[in-house]
């Protein structure tokens, strides 16, 4: 049994550990955790500062490079680790025994509104995005926006079409209410929350209600269990709520529409990523990726059979990735 992770940072965690002359960051330190984490797949996604301390174009695009870089000195070592433009590509991994990522989006302030580049970055193996980070941009209110009349903008709706046309996964996690519900009257294919938690287990901005999760699933799509203490619980977060979640989400929205989206940030702290990155809570039991098969027994433990586990695990998300990236 393995999981498929929806929602990863590292990347841009590795990149800048590079550029403080940790060469072989992501290949010594992370990868056997991710081993260790019975992780085989995931999403990793490269994130843009909006905040006044940086110009976010030039960020964004920095970080794009510094990936690009690094897949190609992986792919030049050898490395078991296969860059995903297409579902097939997938099964060749798995064949090999090889980790596979797709390469994402957190946010699109870094495009400031042309959404030309969109196909640059379908070129350069993007498969994922989200409008937003949870600012408001030229397309999109984030969670941070709490003004409903604020959504979806006329660009947006043209960066979501667009990103249909080119086969892309169209991810929700930070979007505000009034944007949520404009995507789903824009985009009929399936929804992905990558990293996202039930409101009605803990309530927080980024965590959705049971009418949106039930969207969700409406349109074929998956919710990615979060694994931040913040989106857990006030005090004392521990993998019975991430557990609790899941059993809640599967109730309301379907065995097939939920997932997992750990979001792990046991590794912010250390300066890299800017000063304005955040230390998140720890969950006790599941403090860090190596911890994720904690997740597949708490899951047995409290009933589910093998065969539910692994569409949670990673059935589900792969079916839909299998639907939009072809």
């Amino acid at each position: 049994m393995y999981i498929f992770d929806a929602h990863s940072d590292i990347w841009m965690k590795s990149v800048n550990e590079k550029r403080l002359g940790n060469e072989n960051y992501f290949m010594n330190t992370h990868f056997p955790k991710l081993k260790e984490g019975k992780i085989l797949g995931g999403i990793f996604v490269v994130y843009t500062r909006t905040d006044e301390k940086v110009d976010p174009v030039r960020y964004f695009w920095k970080e794009i490079g510094g990936v690009i870089g690094e897949i190609r000195e992986l792919k030049e070592k050898d490395a078991p680790i296969d860059f995903i433009k297409f579902y097939s590509e997938i099964e060749i991994a798995m064949k090999k025994g090889h980790f596979f990522a797709l390469m994402g989006l957190e946010g699109l302030s870094g495009i400031e509104g042309d959404i030309e580049q969109i196909n640059t970055l379908y070129n350069l193996g993007f498969r994922h995005a989200s409008l937003t980070w949870n600012e408001e941009n030229h397309f999109a209110a984030g969670a941070a926006i709490e003004d409903d009349s604020k959504g979806v903008t006329p660009l947006g709706e043209e960066a979501i079409k667009l990103m249909d046309k080119l086969g892309m996964m169209l991810d929700v996690s930070h979007l505000n209410q009034r944007s949520f519900w404009d995507v789903t009257e824009i985009w009929k294919k399936p929804i992905i929350a990558s990293h996202s938690n039930s409101n009605a287990i803990f309530h927080h901005r980024r965590n959705i209600n049971d009418e949106q999760a039930k969207a969700i699933a409406k349109s074929g799509g998956v919710i990615g269990v979060n694994a931040c203490g913040e989106f857990l619980h006030k005090d004392n977060p521990q993998i019975n709520c991430y557990l609790d979640n899941i059993e809640h989400l599967v109730s309301i929205a379907g065995l097939e529409a939920v997932g997992i989206g750990f979001d792990f940030c046991d590794f912010l702290g250390s300066g890299s990523l800017g000063p304005d990155e955040l230390t998140t809570k720890d969950v006790e039991g599941l403090e860090d990726i190596t911890t994720g098969g904690a997740v597949l027994e708490g899951l047995k433990a409290r009933g589910f059979s093998s065969e539910d586990i692994e569409k949670i695990a990673h059935g589900n998300f792969l079916r839909v990735i299998k639907e939009l990236i072809q």
